[in-house]
């Protein structure tokens, strides 16, 4: 069982959204944490005061068949108009601490993709 590390960046009025589309393909828990970011386009400003928007960045430890169920739906929700969001996985060669309940999940989410 090969297991990734999916990072979604997004604005935060997508963080329900996003994390429907996670549960719905299978992931059973994440991260998430509060951020701020600058990008090339100039901001708003309002009395002198900058504003940069906040963002929810959110990362889940994936089996990798689950991930790509999860990058798929964040693709199609972006082309659609309906997300504006950054995603991508980064292997995990060794990895510690995951509980009995999870590993069983992420097993018998890929037993229900291979009966299907």
């Amino acid at each position: 069982m090969k297991f990734v590390n999916l990072t979604i960046i997004a604005p935060s009025d997508y963080e329900d959204k996003l994390k429907v589309i996670t549960k719905e393909a299978g992931a059973s828990g994440a991260t998430i944490v509060q951020g701020r970011g600058y990008g090339h386009a100039e901001k708003k400003s309002f009395f002198s005061l900058t504003f940069e928007g906040n963002h929810v960045i959110i990362t889940q430890i994936l089996e990798e068949k689950i991930s790509k169920a999860i990058l798929k739906a964040i693709k199609k929700g972006i082309q659609e108009g309906e997300l504006d969001a950054i995603a991508y996985t980064s292997p995990i060669n060794h990895i510690v601490g995951l509980n009995t309940c999870t590993l069983k999940k992420f097993e018998e989410t890929i037993k229900q993709e291979g009966a299907v």
